[in-house]
């Protein structure tokens, strides 16, 4: 009987002491899973995070649309001035059958009145450069036909002279003496003889 409970207790204590081994070899192998792994938790923790660099973004760029291409044509038309349109001055209508010189007894000066004539000539046909004008010498019937002529002519010079100084062309002035043969009233009196000293202007062109 005392043999058997000596062989329990041996038992007892051997099945104590496999279970306390068991239970200390797995409390350490727990205690250095656990230290193990914290450390590993700890190195993650005190670990900084290394941020990836950012990229700086590049501002868009506006995309402009392309524009559209202006003709060559055009854009030479474009690029001259522009010319102010004025309007066109009518040619000026000098009706010269209307206009006369008178002339002084035997004599081819120009008078002051005359002048005024010839003035107003020389503006037309400056305003009028395809003009041309005939310039007719005339003489009362005092005298002989070839003094007379001679005396037309030198009226008609005397004209074309002064037209000259104002700025009209010799081509343009043509010349002509009639002397007596056109008298423009009838030569039986002092009054229509000094009406017919003159000089007449006709348009030839």
């Amino acid at each position: 009987m005392l043999k058997r409970l000596s062989i329990w207790l041996v038992i007892l204590i051997f099945g104590w002491a496999i279970a306390l081994g068991t239970s200390g070899c797995a409390k350490k192998q727990i205690i250095k899973e656990e230290a193990a792994a914290k450390p590993a938790a700890e190195v993650q923790k005190e670990t900084p995070k290394v941020e990836a660099p950012k990229v700086a973004e590049k501002p868009r760029e506006e995309v402009s649309q392309p524009k559209q291409a202006i003709p060559l044509e055009r854009r030479k038309e474009e690029a001259k001035p522009q010319e102010t349109l004025l309007p066109k001055e009518k040619p000026e209508i000098l009706d010269l059958s209307t206009l006369r010189i008178q002339f002084a007894f035997d004599d081819y000066n120009l008078s002051n009145q005359a002048k005024e004539i010839l003035e107003k000539i020389a503006k037309w046909m400056a305003k009028n450069p395809e003009k041309k004008i005939q310039i007719q010498g005339h003489t009362c019937d005092i005298g002989t036909a070839e003094y007379n002529l001679a005396l037309g002519e030198q009226r008609a010079n005397s004209a074309k002279r002064y037209l000259k100084g104002l700025g009209i062309s010799e081509e343009r002035l043509a010349v002509i003496s009639y002397g007596l043969e056109k008298p423009r009233l009838p030569n039986n009196n002092e009054a229509n003889r000094s009406l017919n000293r003159r000089d007449e202007f006709v348009s030839v062109k």
